[in-house]
């Protein structure tokens, strides 16, 4: 069996991830422009602006104030940030090795260039010279070496070990070079070193914080364009400009940055309106016809890699292939997009997302494999009542989970309901509180009398080997039905050590033929990134790419 990275599974307000090691490395756990989004233009309002970067900022700021997605961080440790607040954090603190573009592209950032060995087995980074961390101390080697290490140190709890599961060995072959050696090539690795399992921390401070590093008392200690000036727990987090830092053209227009834990959408909107935030990432959908009619400021929609699935349990009817198949013959996805997410989504056919989630290298080989599926791309009714007739599991009610303090989770499943009585099934929502919902992902027991659980995760680069390790292998966390199938299984492993893109997307698509013909997710949506900022406030990165990016350093004033 081959090695699988596994991502994580976003259900709102928290975005969780988890990891699958090889065996070497033990298991750990813890909780482009868009093609589409011309489409989706057309059926939105005019007055929201589709692109992945905002017009770049002119003028610096004395301070910045924005509301972090989702609430407080649990950590700002690199190696534990496994959600929305500690990954935009992080990335505004720690440099990666490689940078995440808003595009997608990758580019060089602390590794100023890099090369394979023979056949892939190995991988030379090239470090840039003249980096130095706040405290004056020069980046080398072996800061960045025991950075990388650290996501597979079992007592550090790291969430970012799988993209790690194919190295055999990291080190440094000079002061400002280091290589990695692989047990079987690795085509995903080097994009994940533009994420945060990428980052690079300073090895002393490390040593000396050991577990309150990532901490509001232990801090951080990196390189990158803004420094951790206080954390002040159930308030804010306050960013201080990094005067020295090496990268020019990504220098801090705002000189500090407060960070607020606003989670209320109703809150926020109206934080938003007045202008009391400057700016928010992750802006809910619902508040969209708000902040549209405001004047207050600007709305960006970019191409995001964000999911919206019905996730069957294994319980009840949602063990029924035709139950599943069903729902998503008649759940019109169109009017779900547009009604009640305003626009800011497009609709979703497939565990992985047509075409976001695809490598761009190989477009149109997915888009064959995508075609070969003969997805039904408007509600079926008929065809449903056909499926289900003489299924005993029709006169069975079906429970489904959402999240009660989420106004689109709570209008889409209302429309789910809706949908699914056409063709005879009775839907009843159960509202969960966050920590309901978090826990019912990870506990079994939680779980206990849910069929389909309303959630939302997404993929950290245009690679579908990014995600699918949570959902269609045996020992995939959230892969509540027990599917199973060697092909699946044995395909997904050689498309991560093929580098041919075409090769790789060949190898893709027969493993997705055999996996959605089971309809393990029920899919709906590709979600859009939605940005906020107030006038005279511009420069942000309005794609999802914002999340591994030094995203508030461009951020300023306007003309």
């Amino acid at each position: 069996m081959g090695v699988f990275v596994s991502k994580g599974i976003m259900h709102r307000p928290m975005r969780q991830r988890l990891v699958v090691l090889s065996a070497a490395l033990s298991i750990v756990s813890l909780a482009v422009t868009s093609p589409l989004l011309g489409a989706v233009a057309a059926e939105a309002s005019s007055k929201v602006q589709y692109t992945s970067t905002s017009p770049a900022a002119t003028g610096t700021l004395s301070s910045l104030t924005w509301d972090l997605p989702f609430g407080e961080p649990t950590t700002l440790d690199y190696a534990q940030s496994a959600d929305y607040g500690p990954d935009m954090v992080t990335s505004n603190l720690c440099d990666s090795l490689l940078r995440l573009n808003p595009d997608f592209t990758i580019s060089p950032n602390l590794a100023s260039s890099w090369s394979y060995g023979p056949n892939h087995m190995s991988l030379t980074f090239n470090l840039r010279s003249g980096v130095k961390f706040w405290d004056g101390h020069p980046l080398t080697s072996t800061d960045v070496v025991y950075s990388m290490l650290r996501n597979v140190n079992p007592k550090v709890n790291p969430v970012n070990g799988a993209f790690y599961a194919n190295v055999k060995s990291i080190v440094a072959s000079g002061p400002l070079k280091v290589v990695v050696t692989f047990s079987r090539p690795d085509e995903l690795f080097i994009k994940e070193m533009a994420t945060i399992s990428g980052d690079v921390a300073e090895k002393t401070f490390l040593v000396a914080k050991g577990a309150t590093f990532g901490t509001a008392k232990g801090g951080v200690m990196c390189s990158g364009p803004f420094e951790l000036t206080a954390w002040h727990p159930g308030n804010n987090i306050v960013l201080t400009a990094n005067s020295h830092y090496w990268n020019t053209s990504l220098e801090p227009k705002a000189k500090k940055v407060t960070l607020d834990f606003i989670t209320d959408t109703s809150i926020l909107t109206s934080a938003l309106k007045s202008g009391e935030i400057d700016g928010a990432f992750e802006v809910p959908s619902s508040t969209l016809p708000a902040l549209q009619g405001s004047g207050a400021g600007t709305v960006y929609i970019g191409p995001s890699l964000a999911l919206y699935d019905l996730a069957p349990t294994g319980q009840g009817p949602s063990v029924d292939p035709k139950i599943r198949q069903a729902l998503g013959m008649v759940i019109d996805r169109s009017a779900l997009a547009k009604q009640i997410f305003h626009g800011a989504a497009t609709p979703n056919y497939t565990l992985i997302p047509k075409p976001m989630g695809w490598d761009p290298t190989a477009l149109s080989t997915y888009q064959q494999g995508w075609n070969d599926l003969k997805e039904p791309l408007s509600p079926a009714v008929s065809a449903a009542k056909a499926l289900l007739k003489g299924d005993p599991n029709v006169s069975k009610s079906i429970t489904l989970g959402t999240l009660a303090t989420n106004q689109n989770d709570l209008d889409t499943s209302t429309l789910i309901q809706q949908e699914a009585a056409q063709i005879g099934l009775h839907v009843v929502v159960k509202q969960l509180q966050p920590l309901q919902l978090s826990s019912a992902f990870f506990v079994a027991a939680d779980r206990k009398g849910i069929d389909f659980l309303l959630t939302a995760g997404y993929l950290d680069v245009r690679d579908p080997l990014d995600y699918l390790g949570l959902i269609v292998f045996p020992t995939s966390i959230f892969n509540y039905l027990g599917f199973h199938n060697a092909t699946v299984t044995s395909d997904l492993a050689k498309a991560q050590s093929t580098f041919d893109p075409v090769a790789r997307a060949s190898l893709f698509n027969q493993a997705q033929a055999i996996y959605e013909a089971q309809h393990i997710v029920v899919p709906l949506l590709n979600l859009n990134e939605v940005v906020f900022m107030k006038k005279g406030i511009t420069g942000a990165t309005t794609s999802f790419a914002y999340i591994y990016e030094p995203n508030l350093a461009t951020v300023g004033a306007a003309k």
